[in-house]
């Protein structure tokens, strides 16, 4: 009775625990895409100055509100994929590369996925390779998860505070940026429509 007692005890204060972590990650990136629509809202602050954004000193070009541009250079990443198996940065290194981010949270995500599917395919009939990211809370067997498992080489499911995301410099989602043979961005946008038309070259 004794040791039935004590693991209940046990039990509850793991169960406690695990409840305090989850609440706390989800206050943080609820705190980060805040933050990021309030900087998409009102723009530079007071002093005229945009929010600061740093993408290392190899990085050219005007950042969009997705966080990425024209001329930002892939980060190194290693991520664990839907499959099982694990991506990094040279996997994708000599073949363009198109990248969704997604987000549970996000309805506008979730309608996204059909022209995603028609933009991947195109970059996969090129011969490029295709990566999506889903943000959320068991994102990694969610639908949009499984939905996506039949249009990206590879499915990235990442808890909210998304390391491989926050690598990249995503603040919104959706998000999709385009990346050249060399690794570095040809193009980025909130919206296929308007990455298509920044980077036709790539995809025919």
């Amino acid at each position: 009775m004794e040791y039935l007692v004590a693991g209940l005890v046990l039990a509850a204060v793991v169960t406690a625990l695990n409840l305090v972590l989850t609440v706390a990650v989800m206050r943080r990136w609820r705190a980060r895409v805040g933050a990021a629509a309030a900087a998409h809202e009102h723009g530079p602050d007071q002093h005229g100055a945009s929010p600061p954004h740093d993408h290392g000193p190899e990085l050219h070009g005007h950042a969009t509100d997705l966080g990425i541009a024209a001329g930002h250079r892939m980060p190194e990443f290693t991520a664990a994929t839907a499959s099982g198996g694990t991506l990094t940065r040279d996997d994708l290194a000599g073949r363009p590369v198109l990248f969704g981010f997604l987000s549970l949270d996000c309805a506008s995500c979730d309608e996204s996925v059909p022209a995603f599917a028609e933009y991947a395919r195109r970059v996969r009939d090129a011969g490029g390779q295709v990566v999506a990211t889903v943000v959320g809370v068991d994102a990694g067997d969610s639908e949009m998860a499984a939905r996506l498992a039949d249009i990206a080489d590879h499915v990235v499911p990442e808890f909210l505070d998304a390391p491989v995301g926050g690598a990249f410099g995503v603040l919104l989602y959706p998000g999709f940026a385009q990346y050249g043979p060399d690794g570095v961005a040809t193009a980025a946008a909130l919206d296929l429509a308007e990455l298509a038309e920044s980077d036709r070259p790539l995809v025919p």
